[in-house]
């Protein structure tokens, strides 16, 4: 179908989508977890990929289905400058590949850290230790969730292999900043770290990216509107 020039054009593809029923991707291009999602955005014309903007009209586009526990919002790293590469050789842990590795989730609290708002900043703090603290400005988040999150579509699926089907849709607009850093800091939305080092003993690290991320279900309380489609 055309790529959709209008809200209104773009809600009514969605919904025909819906009321299409199941669709066979074919293997070719479409594999993988993430194969849904692209399949979608190819069926509305749209060629974002993972830039940073909204996938289209300013709405960003995620797919999930009953069994995704959480959706990756955006990511972004810490300040201050080398943050996380104190973060991997403090608290990092040896892969069976001798380099160090740190892959920790932190949803408001874990059993190492606690998230705080802090003077503007939501702060990852040592429980019990003293250390440099990784922090996002509250202009940090505003420029990552105002860049692709500010009018969200999220379109819910099954996936049978090679076949799926987009079952419904719920539009979220005006993401609320005060919202966004209560529920980072009371846990709803987790941040989640995964870097290691490029080879055992290197300064060089492989950064998976440190991401922002949330439950389905959980989405409504990070925006002040929702509507659902069709």
């Amino acid at each position: 179908m055309p790529t959709p020039t209008t809200r209104k054009e773009l809600i009514a593809q969605i919904i025909e989508i819906i009321r299409h029923g199941e669709y066979e991707m074919p293997q070719e291009r479409y594999s993988g977890t993430g194969a849904p999602g692209i399949f979608l955005e190819d069926l509305l014309g749209l060629t974002t990929g993972n830039k940073d903007i909204p996938d289209t009209l300013g709405f960003e586009l995620k797919f999930y289905t009953n069994k995704t526990n959480l959706i990756t919002l955006f990511h972004k790293e810490p300040q201050p400058e080398g943050a996380l590469r104190y973060m991997v050789s403090k608290y990092g842990w040896k892969d069976k590949d001798g380099r160090l590795s740190f892959r920790h989730t932190i949803a408001g609290k874990s059993d190492r850290f606690t998230v705080e708002f802090d003077a503007g900043q939501i702060v990852v703090r040592r429980i019990g230790g003293n250390g440099l603290t990784p922090y996002w400005t509250e202009n940090d988040i505003l420029s990552a969730v105002g860049a692709k999150l500010r009018r969200l579509i999220l379109v819910r699926g099954t996936r049978r292999g090679q076949f799926v089907k987009y079952e419904r849709a719920d539009l979220f607009q005006d993401l609320e900043l005060n919202y966004f850093i209560w529920e980072v800091c009371g846990g709803t939305v987790k941040i989640d770290f995964d870097a290691r080092e490029s080879e055992p003993g290197s300064k060089g690290l492989r950064n998976h990216g440190t991401k922002f991320r949330i439950s389905p279900g959980d989405i409504c309380k990070i925006y002040s509107k929702k509507e659902r489609l069709g």
